[in-house]
């Protein structure tokens, strides 16, 4: 039996999986399997990881019909025999030492049921913070994702949990931030305070449809206010914190008139702070010109860095 057991549920994604399987290959910590639950795609990923992989006695690859991303990952965990069991996704990258800090953290807290660690975002070859980057070390409940999913799937649960919760099959956009809630409103997970994820941004990513997060986010926002037991206040923060992302997502469109829709929504709720003033002026001045100044900058940056490198 393998201590960690890996899922990643893919669909159509034979020219990006390819990396990722050799990132998860290349873990320092050797004891793993590899779960590849291939969601009735249509193009050639069967294939491709049958050539690349097909040799590798880690790798599991499951062919099922297409029910989407929850029942997917749902299937590699009733499918896993780890004692610990990693969700991720067929488009991004462990770094060689994610396993290693986990099990290190789950040698330290054995009682402990989920654990994460910290990302980075590659867009375009440039690295980003990833949404856990503010987070100190430690043990965190459902309260800090009142505010969004700064975990998303990348998540490691222990198998036998006998109050663990799968994914909501109903939800394909989102689902991560449902299961997340789900499992830590009467539970914890611990954050490693270690970047060992980069998660790729690419054109294919769900995320970049920015109305179709608006709709999963609103969907998701009123599935948690319905079935998870809020106090008024938290409520608040969830419904407020939901309504800033959605205005976001708009203004990044440009649909000026959305963005405010979603943006007096929010500040109705918990009136004007500091991520309201933020959101209302990029609404004003418009993606496209912000985007222009930030390279502006960018370039300038570079330009200096370059004019102060010593001979």
């Amino acid at each position: 039996m393998p201590f960690f057991s890996i899922v990643v549920p893919t669909y159509n994604r034979a020219h990006l999986i390819v990396p990722t399987i050799q990132s998860i290959l290349a873990q320092e910590f050797p004891d793993f399997e590899i779960l590849i639950i291939d969601d009735g795609s249509t193009d050639d990923t069967e294939d491709v990881v049958e050539i690349a992989f097909g040799h590798h006695l880690k790798i599991n690859y499951i062919r099922k019909k297409n029910e989407e991303r929850s029942i997917a990952r749902n299937t590699g965990f009733e499918l896993s025999r780890g004692q610990y069991v990693v969700f991720f996704d067929s488009d991004d990258l462990l770094l060689p030492h994610y396993l290693t800090v986990l099990y290190e953290a789950i040698e330290q807290h054995p009682q402990c049921n989920f654990f994460a660690t910290k990302y980075q975002i590659d867009t375009g070859g440039v690295m980003y913070h990833g949404g856990t980057s503010f987070l100190s070390k430690g043990f965190y409940d459902y309260r800090v994702l009142l505010y969004g999913n700064g975990f998303g799937t990348m998540v490691c649960a222990k198998r036998h949990n006998p109050n663990f919760q799968f994914f909501p099959p109903q939800f394909n956009m989102c689902e991560d931030w449902i299961f997340n809630m789900q499992n830590l409103y009467k539970d914890k997970i611990y954050l490693i305070d270690n970047i060992a994820i980069t998660i790729i941004n690419h054109d294919d990513r769900s995320m970049m449809n920015n109305q179709k997060v608006i709709k999963g986010r609103l969907d998701a926002m009123n599935f948690i206010k319905n079935n998870i037991n809020l106090s008024p206040k938290e409520a608040q923060i969830l419904e407020s914190s939901s309504y800033k992302a959605c205005a976001n997502h708009s203004y990044m469109d440009g649909k000026k008139i959305q963005a405010f829709h979603y943006w007096f929504k929010a500040i109705k709720i918990i009136g004007m702070d500091k991520d309201s003033v933020i959101i209302f002026f990029k609404i004003m001045i418009g993606r496209k010109i912000i985007s222009q100044l930030l390279k502006r900058k960018f370039v300038f940056s570079r330009l200096k860095k370059l004019t102060n490198v010593k001979a």
